[in-house]
Protein backbone atom coordinates (compact mmCIF):
# COMPACT_ATOMS: atom_id res chain seq x y z
CA UNK A 1 0.00 0.00 0.00
CA UNK A 2 1.28 3.06 -1.03
CA UNK A 3 1.91 6.44 1.63
CA UNK A 4 -1.01 8.13 -0.18
CA UNK A 5 -3.34 5.14 0.66
CA UNK A 6 -2.20 4.70 3.69
CA UNK A 7 -2.53 8.40 4.76
CA UNK A 8 -6.64 8.13 2.91
CA UNK A 9 -7.24 5.44 5.27
CA UNK A 10 -6.13 7.22 8.44
CA UNK A 11 -7.90 10.11 7.63
CA UNK A 12 -11.07 7.99 6.74
CA UNK A 13 -10.98 5.66 9.68
CA UNK A 14 -10.87 8.95 11.91
CA UNK A 15 -14.47 10.18 10.32
CA UNK A 16 -16.40 13.37 11.32
CA UNK A 17 -13.55 14.32 14.26
CA UNK A 18 -10.55 14.14 12.00
CA UNK A 19 -6.74 13.70 12.55
CA UNK A 20 -4.38 16.20 14.14
CA UNK A 21 -1.99 16.83 10.82
CA UNK A 22 1.26 16.47 13.29
CA UNK A 23 -0.57 12.87 14.50
CA UNK A 24 0.29 12.03 10.38
CA UNK A 25 3.85 13.67 10.27
CA UNK A 26 4.37 11.74 13.19
CA UNK A 27 3.52 8.50 11.70
CA UNK A 28 4.29 8.96 7.96
CA UNK A 29 7.11 10.77 6.73
CA UNK A 30 6.90 14.65 7.24
CA UNK A 31 7.77 15.92 3.99
CA UNK A 32 5.97 13.45 1.95
CA UNK A 33 3.06 13.77 4.10
CA UNK A 34 2.77 17.52 3.05
CA UNK A 35 3.30 17.02 -0.27
CA UNK A 36 0.70 14.38 -0.53
CA UNK A 37 -1.50 16.13 1.34
CA UNK A 38 -1.24 19.34 -0.20
CA UNK A 39 -1.64 17.78 -3.72
CA UNK A 40 -5.13 15.82 -2.15
CA UNK A 41 -6.53 19.52 -0.59
CA UNK A 42 -6.09 21.24 -4.32
CA UNK A 43 -8.07 18.59 -6.02
CA UNK A 44 -10.18 18.20 -3.13
CA UNK A 45 -10.52 15.15 -1.80
CA UNK A 46 -9.30 16.12 1.99
CA UNK A 47 -10.07 19.13 4.04
CA UNK A 48 -7.86 21.23 6.40
CA UNK A 49 -9.04 23.27 9.19
CA UNK A 50 -7.91 24.77 12.28
CA UNK A 51 -10.23 23.16 15.85
CA UNK A 52 -8.69 24.58 18.85
CA UNK A 53 -4.80 25.31 18.68
CA UNK A 54 -4.41 22.46 16.16
CA UNK A 55 -4.47 21.85 12.42
CA UNK A 56 -6.98 18.74 11.58
CA UNK A 57 -7.38 16.96 8.16
CA UNK A 58 -10.86 15.11 7.26
CA UNK A 59 -12.26 13.66 3.73
CA UNK A 60 -14.78 15.73 1.96
CA UNK A 61 -17.89 14.04 3.61
CA UNK A 62 -16.66 13.79 6.69
CA UNK A 63 -15.84 17.39 6.37
CA UNK A 64 -18.71 18.20 5.56
CA UNK A 65 -20.73 16.30 8.91
CA UNK A 66 -18.53 17.79 10.66
CA UNK A 67 -19.29 21.33 10.11
CA UNK A 68 -23.09 20.30 10.51
CA UNK A 69 -21.93 18.82 14.07
CA UNK A 70 -19.31 21.73 15.62
CA UNK A 71 -20.78 25.03 13.12
CA UNK A 72 -24.62 26.16 14.03
CA UNK A 73 -24.62 28.73 10.96
CA UNK A 74 -23.25 26.40 8.95
CA UNK A 75 -26.12 23.97 9.57
CA UNK A 76 -28.85 26.34 9.66
CA UNK A 77 -27.71 27.73 6.23
CA UNK A 78 -27.52 24.14 4.90
CA UNK A 79 -31.15 23.70 6.54
CA UNK A 80 -32.34 26.64 4.68
CA UNK A 81 -31.10 25.63 1.54
CA UNK A 82 -32.22 22.03 1.74
CA UNK A 83 -36.04 23.60 2.69
CA UNK A 84 -35.40 25.97 -0.20
CA UNK A 85 -34.73 22.98 -2.51
CA UNK A 86 -37.92 20.85 -0.95
CA UNK A 87 -40.14 23.82 -1.94
CA UNK A 88 -38.73 23.89 -5.30
CA UNK A 89 -38.96 20.33 -6.30
CA UNK A 90 -42.66 20.06 -4.68
CA UNK A 91 -43.52 23.32 -7.32
CA UNK A 92 -41.88 21.67 -9.76
CA UNK A 93 -43.78 18.22 -9.62
CA UNK A 94 -46.88 20.11 -9.29
CA UNK A 95 -45.77 22.11 -12.69
CA UNK A 96 -45.33 18.91 -14.54
CA UNK A 97 -48.47 17.30 -12.87
CA UNK A 98 -50.03 20.94 -14.13
CA UNK A 99 -48.19 20.06 -18.12
CA UNK A 100 -49.39 16.58 -18.08
CA UNK A 101 -52.98 16.96 -17.56
CA UNK A 102 -52.87 20.00 -20.44
CA UNK A 103 -50.92 16.85 -22.86
CA UNK A 104 -53.90 14.71 -21.65
CA UNK A 105 -56.44 16.97 -22.42
CA UNK A 106 -54.90 18.49 -25.79
CA UNK A 107 -54.16 14.56 -27.03
CA UNK A 108 -58.37 13.77 -26.36
CA UNK A 109 -59.22 17.11 -27.95
CA UNK A 110 -57.23 15.42 -30.81
CA UNK A 111 -58.90 12.27 -30.78
CA UNK A 112 -62.35 14.26 -30.76
CA UNK A 113 -61.82 16.52 -33.78
CA UNK A 114 -60.08 13.25 -35.82
CA UNK A 115 -63.92 11.75 -34.79
CA UNK A 116 -66.20 14.39 -36.01
CA UNK A 117 -64.07 15.42 -39.55
CA UNK A 118 -62.49 11.53 -40.69
CA UNK A 119 -59.60 12.82 -42.41
CA UNK A 120 -57.71 15.89 -41.15
CA UNK A 121 -54.65 17.05 -40.92
CA UNK A 122 -54.25 15.51 -37.43
CA UNK A 123 -54.22 12.15 -39.06
CA UNK A 124 -50.56 12.52 -39.84
CA UNK A 125 -50.24 11.67 -36.12
CA UNK A 126 -50.43 7.84 -36.42
CA UNK A 127 -50.20 4.98 -33.64
CA UNK A 128 -48.30 2.86 -35.77
CA UNK A 129 -45.24 2.67 -38.44
CA UNK A 130 -46.68 3.54 -41.97
CA UNK A 131 -45.27 0.72 -43.82
CA UNK A 132 -44.21 2.38 -46.19
CA UNK A 133 -41.44 4.80 -46.95
CA UNK A 134 -42.15 8.72 -48.26
CA UNK A 135 -40.23 8.56 -51.01
CA UNK A 136 -41.20 5.30 -52.43
CA UNK A 137 -44.87 6.33 -51.51
CA UNK A 138 -43.81 9.21 -54.03
CA UNK A 139 -42.67 6.98 -56.83
CA UNK A 140 -46.06 4.89 -56.69
CA UNK A 141 -48.36 7.90 -56.50
CA UNK A 142 -46.86 9.56 -59.45
CA UNK A 143 -46.89 6.15 -61.38
CA UNK A 144 -50.70 5.94 -60.55
CA UNK A 145 -51.89 9.46 -61.26
CA UNK A 146 -49.93 9.49 -64.61
CA UNK A 147 -51.84 6.04 -65.16
CA UNK A 148 -55.31 7.49 -63.99
CA UNK A 149 -55.48 11.10 -64.97
CA UNK A 150 -57.56 12.22 -67.24
CA UNK A 151 -57.46 14.62 -70.07
CA UNK A 152 -56.58 17.83 -68.37
CA UNK A 153 -54.80 15.71 -65.88
CA UNK A 154 -57.15 15.31 -62.63
CA UNK A 155 -57.90 11.95 -60.92
CA UNK A 156 -59.32 10.48 -58.61
CA UNK A 157 -57.31 9.88 -54.22
CA UNK A 158 -59.74 6.96 -54.26
CA UNK A 159 -58.49 5.28 -57.31
CA UNK A 160 -55.40 5.89 -56.34
CA UNK A 161 -55.98 4.36 -53.33
CA UNK A 162 -58.03 1.40 -54.41
CA UNK A 163 -54.88 0.69 -56.35
CA UNK A 164 -51.95 0.81 -53.46
CA UNK A 165 -54.43 -0.85 -51.41
CA UNK A 166 -54.53 -3.66 -53.82
CA UNK A 167 -50.33 -3.98 -54.30
CA UNK A 168 -49.02 -3.05 -50.56
CA UNK A 169 -52.34 -3.54 -48.51
CA UNK A 170 -52.04 -0.08 -47.21
CA UNK A 171 -55.04 1.08 -44.86
CA UNK A 172 -56.96 4.23 -45.78
CA UNK A 173 -55.32 5.74 -42.83
CA UNK A 174 -51.77 4.81 -43.90
CA UNK A 175 -52.62 6.17 -47.47
CA UNK A 176 -54.34 9.87 -46.64
CA UNK A 177 -51.36 10.40 -44.01
CA UNK A 178 -48.90 9.79 -47.00
CA UNK A 179 -50.88 11.91 -49.35
CA UNK A 180 -51.07 15.14 -46.71
CA UNK A 181 -47.13 14.45 -46.46
CA UNK A 182 -46.57 14.62 -49.86
CA UNK A 183 -48.64 17.49 -50.95
CA UNK A 184 -47.13 19.58 -47.84
CA UNK A 185 -43.72 18.65 -48.90
CA UNK A 186 -44.00 19.27 -52.45
CA UNK A 187 -46.65 22.31 -52.68
CA UNK A 188 -44.94 22.82 -56.08
CA UNK A 189 -45.50 19.63 -57.66
CA UNK A 190 -48.85 18.53 -56.57
CA UNK A 191 -52.35 20.60 -56.92
CA UNK A 192 -55.70 18.93 -54.55
CA UNK A 193 -59.27 19.93 -55.67
CA UNK A 194 -62.98 19.57 -53.89
CA UNK A 195 -64.41 16.29 -55.31
CA UNK A 196 -64.89 12.90 -54.94
CA UNK A 197 -66.30 11.22 -52.03
CA UNK A 198 -63.20 10.76 -50.44
CA UNK A 199 -60.18 12.18 -49.71
CA UNK A 200 -58.14 14.87 -47.49
CA UNK A 201 -60.01 17.73 -45.09
CA UNK A 202 -58.62 21.05 -45.89
CA UNK A 203 -60.28 23.99 -44.35
CA UNK A 204 -63.81 21.94 -43.96
CA UNK A 205 -63.81 20.53 -47.17
CA UNK A 206 -63.57 17.22 -49.12
CA UNK A 207 -60.58 17.50 -51.60
CA UNK A 208 -60.40 14.00 -53.28
CA UNK A 209 -58.56 14.86 -56.47
CA UNK A 210 -55.16 15.43 -57.56
CA UNK A 211 -53.40 16.57 -60.32
CA UNK A 212 -49.24 16.96 -60.66
CA UNK A 213 -48.30 20.78 -61.79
Amino acid sequence: MSVEEKLIKKINSAGSLGVKKTELRKEFAEAETDTILEDMVTHGDVFIDKKGAAYYCWSKDHYFQSLLNSDPKFRLTYEAIKSLEQSVNKRSDGLAETVGMLVDNISNLSKSTIEKNGHSSSQIVMSGPLTMQLEQFKNEFDLAVANYSSSIGWVELAKIRNELYAKYNLSNEEFYCLVEQLANKYQDKYELSTGGNEGLMVRGLIHGLVRCI
